[in-house]
């Protein structure tokens, strides 16, 4: 299925002509050698499980040829894996959507939800009864469903971009990849198509933004500190959600109603699978949507009540070791 995800998304941009391009290889960079030991345990398991080859070990030498930076010891690059431009896909779905004959509302906030037969959704303006619901909102679905807050945890992730780097952008990334590294509070850049850096990382709870280029910009320099000199020319933020077990959620909290969210990170792939998923579902085909619905997705400790007070101390931890580098 995670194939099939990488496939579908490759297939959806070439078929609506969208203006987006698929740029192989996504990097992950470690900071100790224990995490190249696990790499490489990785990328051996891909292929002796799965006969999944496209995952290269790279030794300190390499991982500084690629990235640019001295901070890593090794890493990993899956040359099968691709970044793209999130919101020009985000976009060209909408427009193949409304081609199609949907009708999207941007500014009709659902207040409540009422399921039954016949499911009723208000919202300020009104309300619509519906044969069939589906709950997609991601960080932002709030209370809708009860059974949900409890398996899923909103969560503000945020990233910045500097000024085109011209021909500096060479020396961080000598490929045209993305990377992440091993990090809990994980960091992730690649470069822009006009070579600026888009470098993200930092983490918040509720939806309250903190002072998001000092959240960014402190990490970016750490890793590349010969961009000092660089200009932020923007800096951006939204509301993610992740799980226990960082795989979507995808549940039926009633007989007429499909759920699925929170990819944790991974949802340009895995949102777009999952939405094929939802749609066959409702069709009559829910084999796929069942399978990915029967993966354990447990709940956050403290339910919904605790879950925030927990994570927000579990999260100041693991920041607290990956500071120390432990």
């Amino acid at each position: 299925m995670a194939e099939d995800a990488k496939t579908l998304v490759r297939d959806l941009i070439d078929h609506h002509k969208m203006p987006v391009t698929f740029r192989p290889g996504v990097a992950h960079a470690c900071y100790s050698d224990s995490e190249v030991d696990h790499a490489r345990a990785y990328a051996d398991h891909l292929a002796t499980q799965y006969n999944y080859t496209q995952t290269e070990v790279l030794d300190r030498p390499g991982i500084r040829r690629l990235i640019g930076s001295d901070r890593f010891v090794g890493g990993a690059l899956d040359h099968g894996a691709g970044h793209i431009h999130p919101l020009n896909f985000a976009i060209g779905l909408a427009k193949a959507a409304a081609a199609a004959g949907a009708r999207i509302h941007e500014d009709s906030e659902v207040l409540t939800f009422t399921p039954g037969p016949k499911a009723t959704l208000k919202t300020a303006q009104g309300s619509i009864t519906a044969d069939h619901v589906i709950l997609a909102g991601n960080g932002y679905i709030g209370g809708l469903e009860p059974s949900y807050p409890s398996r899923v945890m909103p969560i503000n992730n945020f990233i910045v971009a500097t000024e085109p780097l011209g021909d500096r952008a060479r020396d961080i990334l000598s490929q045209p990849v993305a990377v992440a590294d091993s990090k809990f509070v994980v960091n992730y850049w690649r470069l822009s198509d006009d070579n600026r850096l888009l470098f993200g990382g930092g983490e918040s709870y509720g939806y309250r933004f903190p002072d998001i280029l000092k959240t960014v910009r402190a990490p970016m320099l750490k890793i590349y500190p010969q961009l000092a000199d660089a200009k932020i020319t923007h800096a951006w933020g939204g509301t993610l959600a992740i799980t226990m077990n960082r795989m979507p959620a995808l549940m039926r909290p009633h007989p007429n109603v499909l759920a699925g969210s929170a990819c944790s990170g991974h949802g340009v792939a895995l949102s777009t699978l999952t939405g094929k998923l939802l749609a066959e579902a409702i069709v009559g085909d829910a084999s796929g949507f069942d399978l990915l619905a029967s993966v354990p997705q447990p709940r956050f400790p403290g339910g919904a009540t605790l879950r925030w007070p927990l994570l927000v101390l579990a999260m100041t931890w693991y920041s607290m070791r990956d500071r120390l580098g432990l």
